[in-house]
Parts: structure tokens; sequence; C-alpha cells
């Protein structure tokens, strides 16, 4: 009888070849997860970055900040004009959905962009629309002139005009009579210049005469500059008190205000001084000014150097204030 064939696996070398298959196993599959994860992550920030360019390009998106709310989500905070495109719709294009972005951005109307441009049409497409609608309803009064009409067509015109011109017609009226229109009231530089220019535009029948309507920047201007330069400062009472320091102060701010309205640079001063001896007025002249400059009043960078002139012999000193068209630079 034949002895039994012994094994020849040996148990001991067996163990070691098993462990070392799944080594490589388990270390192949967490390269691969890594190299996936990497490989995710670079597309990912490769679209992101793509997607916020392509929002910032956009004219009627503004993206202020960006901020990170999750490991793969963010949050956008910024801008947008009404009529640009969402700017989900702009992230959808780059493969990014809503679990991966949070958009807040606040409305807000943008300028010198295409959609500006596109509001202004439609805005003046919607007043042209109203124009012609009353220009429409008009001619139905077309076969009569009766007072009624005339009363209606003056309704009419008033209308588009405080449409048109809502701050001027505050201070402008407008007559029919005999056949036209007259405009009566005041209106600063700027908006005279665009009143008498477009008006003529929105009348339905007749013609317009401004006879009546006052440039109030030329005429306010003309006026504060000649009580200012016609009065004599050193002018004083019977205390030796300077008499029209404070009426000098309220005009020159009277007339500060009629130039921040009429879009003009502040004047400048200068002290005009006439005296047998001008060096003798030094002090005069000192007090004066501190009266003119104090606490409310003209500002000392505002004057140029004093002007003084010789006066004939026993003639009294007097002192004038005379304008310097602005920007006064020193």
């Amino acid at each position: 009888m034949k002895p039994p064939r012994e094994s020849t696996s040996d148990p001991a070398r067996e163990v070691p070849e098993s462990k070392s298959t799944l080594y490589v196993f388990s270390s192949a599959a967490l390269a691969a997860l890594i190299l996936g994860m990497t490989l995710f992550l670079l597309v990912r920030g490769f679209q992101w970055r793509t997607a916020l360019a392509d929002l910032r390009a956009e004219p009627g998106i503004e993206i202020l900040s960006v901020e990170r709310v999750g490991f793969f989500k963010k949050r956008l905070l910024g801008l947008r004009d009404p009529l640009a495109p969402t700017a989900e719709s702009i992230l959808r294009k780059r493969n990014i959905g809503s679990n991966s972005a949070e958009v807040v951005l606040t409305e807000y109307h943008s300028l010198n962009t295409p959609y500006a441009v596109e509001r202004e049409k439609s805005e003046a497409a919607r007043f042209d629309e109203l124009k012609n609608s009353l220009i429409a309803a008009v001619g139905e009064f077309a076969a009569t002139t009766t007072a009624k009409r005339e009363q209606d067509l003056e309704k009419i015109t008033q209308m588009l005009f405080e449409a048109r011109f809502p701050e001027a017609m505050k201070t402008v009226d407008l007559e029919w009579k005999e056949g036209a229109w007259w405009v009566k009231g005041e209106l600063y530089a700027p908006e005279h210049k665009v009143f008498v220019k477009e008006s003529p535009t929105y009348i339905v029948e007749g013609e317009l005469k401004f006879d009546r309507l006052v440039n109030l920047t030329e005429s306010r201007t003309s006026s504060i500059r000649q009580d200012i330069e016609s009065t004599d400062l050193f002018t004083v009472d019977l205390d030796g008190n300077f008499v029209h320091v404070d009426r000098m102060r309220r005009l020159v701010s009277d007339l500060d205000l009629v130039c921040s309205k009429s879009g003009l640079p502040e004047p400048g001063f200068q002290l005009e001084i006439f005296a047998t001896d001008p060096v003798s007025m030094v002090d005069k002249i000192s007090s004066l000014k501190e009266g003119l400059t104090r606490a409310g009043g003209i500002r000392k960078e505002r004057f140029l150097a004093d002007l003084a002139r010789e006066s004939p012999a026993g003639e009294a000193p007097k002192a004038f204030l005379k304008l310097i068209p602005g920007p006064v630079t020193r």
C-alpha cells in the first residue's frame, strides 16, 4: 500500500498572497477615487470661473461678492437690472444648478447699458402713445370753435405739458388767448433752455409765445449783482458799525442759490477800495472782511487780493464788493 501523497501547497504562503491581492485592489480603488475627485474639482472650478466671468460680463448684472455656504455650494450677492437675463439661466449654461448656487440679487436700474437704452425707448414710446391718444381725442373737437372746445384744448395741452415738464409747470402757466398760447412764469437757465426748445412739439393747436417767460438765472443774477456791486460797504451807523454787512451776506447767499440751481460755479469777490490814503484803511478793511466772512458768511478763499484806488482829497473813503466770474483759483 502506497503512503498518502503529501500536499504540495504551503498554507503559510497562501495567506500573504491573498492579503497582497486585497491591498493592491484597495490601493487601486482609493487612487481611482482620489483621481476622480481631483478631476471633478478641477472641472467644477473651471465651470465656476467661466460662469462668474459670464455673469460679470453681463451689463445688467453686478456681482458684488461670492460666499461659500458649503463644500460644493456658493452664494452670489449683487445687483440685477430687471431687463437683464437671470443669473440662474447663465449658471445653468455652465452646468451649475440651484443645488450648487444660491443667488441673491437686488433689483436696480442700470445706467449706460443696453437695458437703460431699452428702458428709455420704452418710456418714450409710452409717452408718445399718450400724446397720440390725446391728439386723437382732440380730433373730436376739430369741427367746432366754441368756448367748450377751447376749454377742452386747454385742458389737454396742459396735460401734455405737465406730463413732459412736471417740474417746470410748477412755476409756469399756459394761457390760451386769441388763438395762441402765452407762456407766463419763470425758470432757471437750464430748464428755460430745454422748455423753450422742446415745448412747441407738445402744442395741440396754435403757437407758443415766450415773451412773458422769465429766465430766472439772468434776471436774478443781474439784480443781485447790481445790489452787491453798488453798495458802499464803508457806510456806518451812529455807533460806527457797518450798515450793509448782514445784507451783503444775504445777497451773496441768494446769488449762490441761483448759481446752484443754474449749474453755474460760485463767483469770487474782490474788495475795491477808494481812499486818499489806502494804507490807512488796513484796519477798517480787516474789520469789514471779518464781518463778511464770519460763520455762515462768505468763505475767505473766495476773496481775491484787494484793489486799492486813490480818491480825490477830501472825499470820504468807500469800499465796494466786485464779483469775479467763478470758479476762483488762488
